[in-house]
């Protein structure tokens, strides 16, 4: 287990969570803001192949997210490269299954993997990516301490983009 808080488990995806993952990738409502739309079950597996390919070469990436009462697969969080207005950032990304919306347990992880990413990676900044739209995600970026913005372009999409050193 990577990083453990009160109600998830955060580890390494394996390739036996594709199914899992692919249902919650695969939901409209939950890919609605995503800039990749939603995914098949091919390119959730490509997703988790990519991710480990970040674990080894970074030691970050995406990770998956297990809910510790039932030991289900319920999302992703983690670090991940991004280029913002033509800069390389590392950004925290997630996604959770609709079922656990509502739960604070999106907030919880951030949390968790921002502590990660600057204690254990000694990462200077973290970004957070979203659209202005996506009010759900705006709060759990600003719960967890992230405050100013800018907003830009990204992926097609008008998007802010907050930071946290």
């Amino acid at each position: 287990m990577l990083i453990e808080t009160p109600r998830l488990l955060i580890r390494e995806f394996e390739k036996a969570d594709t199914p899992a993952l692919s249902k919650i990738l695969g939901d409209p409502s939950v890919m609605e803001f995503s800039s990749k739309g939603i995914l098949t079950e091919a390119d959730t597996a490509e997703f988790i192949d990519w991710s480990r390919s970040c674990y080894r070469e970074l030691g970050y990436g995406q990770w998956a997210m297990i809910g510790k009462e039932s030991g289900e697969l319920i999302g992703f969080c983690g670090l991940s490269h991004a280029t913002v207005d033509g800069t390389g950032e590392v950004e925290i990304a997630y996604r959770l299954a609709r079922h656990q919306w509502g739960k604070g347990l999106a907030s919880e992880a951030v949390k968790a993997v921002l502590d990660y990413g600057f204690t254990t990676c000694n990462l200077p900044s973290i970004v957070g990516i979203v659209s202005p739209l996506h009010t759900a995600s705006i709060r759990v970026l600003e719960k967890c301490g992230f405050t100013s913005f800018h907003e830009t372009d990204y992926s097609g999409w008008k998007v802010r983009v907050y930071r946290m050193k």
